[in-house]
């Protein structure tokens, strides 16, 4: 079958199969996407053998192993629909199990998109569940890497050695300079200390970016475990986000503001009485709606979203592929456990945000 053609029958297969909608990103807007995509190289048995084959030149690969595993293709095809200049991946596993698996991502995603996006991973950031880099996926045509001492990433640590890394990247586009930094923050079950020292360091960001940044538009993203974890003392209800000393002049935070104003006060959505759906607002397949996962920007990113006039599902959301009034809904899997869909794509939901890219003015 011709190449077109079978691109075709799977882009309309896409389509027939879910209720999706596609993001639309225009000459003056990038898209930008941060998505936790649950342990991406430790679950394919494939990427267990390239590593093998990497240690080990005479280790002789399973035919199997050699095609591109169907959790990657299925995350792909989700990621396609976004249109996004930028995807910026947690959890990604260090070395070259990460790094095959990201790069099979980026081919199908190439595939599936028509488009050229890039990639790279960082350095090692630290431990997980196993050792993390973070993976970035680029649209070159609509955004330029900007080097950082001659790296396409650096590093930033918080006052805790054992947590991860932060991982901080500098882009162009149109007339927006900006710095993106991602971050997978402690969960910790029994050390509330871990978890204050990664706010305070966010906190710290937020109030003087440009001690982080030689820009200061910044936009910080990940997966910061809001709430999560357990807390060292019940009557304190430390979870770290409290750490944050909430200023709306100096910083946003979009996906939590939608359900809390004060960024600190709820603990899901469903708290708010007001959400209709609350369940569409959370990032993970899991039963509940906790917001882990969401974009932090400094108040000189403010000229390219003006949270004001921006709207939900529209200007910022989340990719709900699993229920089936979602915005980005995929047929019959709502019927999957929530362990199921963090195999088949992962533990948590894509989020998004599209900035302008022609305000008029330079950065400075």
């Amino acid at each position: 079958m011709n190449a077109k053609w079978s691109i075709l029958i799977l882009i309309l297969s896409i389509s027939f199969n879910s209720q999706a909608q596609l993001l639309v990103e225009d000459s003056c807007s990038i898209n930008i996407c941060s998505f936790n995509v649950y342990l991406l190289g430790g679950v394919d048995h494939k990427y267990k053998e390239i590593s093998i084959q990497h240690k080990d030149a005479r280790y002789v690969r399973s035919e199997s192993s050699y095609r591109t595993p169907d959790r990657i293709t299925n995350c792909a095809s989700l990621l396609s629909r976004g249109n996004f200049s930028i995807i910026v991946l947690q959890e990604v596993v260090d070395g070259v199990r990460g790094d095959s698996a990201v790069a099979d991502l980026t081919t199908s995603l190439n595939r599936i998109s028509l488009k050229g996006y890039k990639w790279f991973t960082s350095e090692r950031i630290g431990k997980g569940m196993r050792m993390e880099s973070m993976a970035f996926i680029y649209d070159s045509l609509k955004v330029d890497l900007r080097k950082i001492e001659g790296k396409n990433s650096a590093l930033i640590a918080c006052s805790e050695p054992r947590n991860r890394k932060y991982v901080q990247t500098h882009w162009l586009s149109g007339d927006f300079d900006f710095t993106l930094i991602s971050c997978h923050f402690a969960w910790n079950d029994s050390d509330y200390f871990r978890r204050q020292a990664d706010y305070k360091e966010l906190n710290a960001i937020l109030h003087q970016p440009l001690e982080y940044s030689v820009d200061p538009d910044v936009i910080v993203l990940g997966d910061f475990n809001r709430f999560g974890g357990g807390h060292f003392n019940t009557d304190r209800k430390e979870y770290g986000i409290q750490q944050i000393a909430y200023d709306f002049e100096l910083f946003r935070s979009p996906h939590i503001e939608s359900f809390d104003s004060t960024l600190v006060q709820l603990r899901e959505v469903h708290d708010n009485p007001y959400i209709e759906d609350p369940q569409l607002h959370s990032t993970t397949v899991s039963d509940n709606t906790m917001v882990y996962d969401t974009f932090w920007i400094t108040s000189d990113v403010f000229e390219e979203f003006e949270l004001e006039n921006c709207q939900w599902n529209v200007d910022y959301g989340v990719m709900v592929y699993d229920e089936p009034n979602g915005n980005f809904y995929i047929e019959d899997l709502e019927k999957l456990t929530p362990k199921e869909l963090k195999y088949k794509y992962s533990d948590h939901r894509p989020i998004w945000m599209r900035f302008s890219t022609c305000s008029g003015k330079q950065d400075q």
